[in-house]
């Protein structure tokens, strides 16, 4: 009996699975696989991460220990620093520049008081004119002086005992930079 060999292909044209095929094949499958192992190792390092998150939340909320309360302040302590450093304002006011601007003012008024504040750099002086003209005279040339800002007259009055009947005035504005 003779060995007949019967074909049935039912696509005769079909392809058939070459080497160069099934190589690639298996490099796709490969590289799906190391894909896949990667994605999983990012998942176990974004977990990880997560995990020392919440420890590090953990321990923030933990309270930590009230702080030690402050010792009570000697009153006789707390009086002499606050004298330091009312005297240091004092020393570092720039008086100079107060005490120019008034004398650059016209000299035919008489000052009888000047009250400067240290802490407001603020000023009131109490002065004497001959007349109602030299007194506005004097507040205007305080008022154009660059040195000052803000000086007005807050009171006058014609003293009537005094001889020649001069006018007294008082003034208040400031000088320097604001404290």
């Amino acid at each position: 009996m003779r060995n007949v060999h019967l074909s049935l292909e039912f696509a005769p044209n079909a392809r058939t699975i070459s080497f160069r095929g099934l190589a690639l094949l298996v490099a796709a499958t490969l590289l799906f696989g190391l894909a896949f192992i990667q994605v999983g190792l990012k998942m176990s390092d974004n977990a990880a991460q997560k995990q020392n998150i919440a420890d590090l939340e953990t321990k923030r909320r933990v309270p930590l220990p009230a702080p030690p309360k402050p010792t009570r302040a000697d009153p006789g302590e707390a009086a002499r620093a606050q004298f330091v450093r009312q005297t240091s304002r004092t020393l570092t006011t720039p008086w100079a520049d107060l005490f120019a601007a008034l004398e650059a003012a016209p000299s035919n008024v008489a000052l009888l008081s000047v009250e400067p504040s240290a802490a407001k750099r603020s000023f009131s002086l109490t002065a004497e004119a001959a007349s109602p003209t030299q007194m506005l005279n004097y507040l205007q040339a305080l008022q154009n002086d660059n040195r000052l800002a803000g000086v007005t007259l807050v009171s006058h009055q014609l003293q009537l005992q005094a001889p020649g009947t001069p006018m007294r005035f008082q003034l208040r504005g400031n000088w320097g930079d604001a404290p």
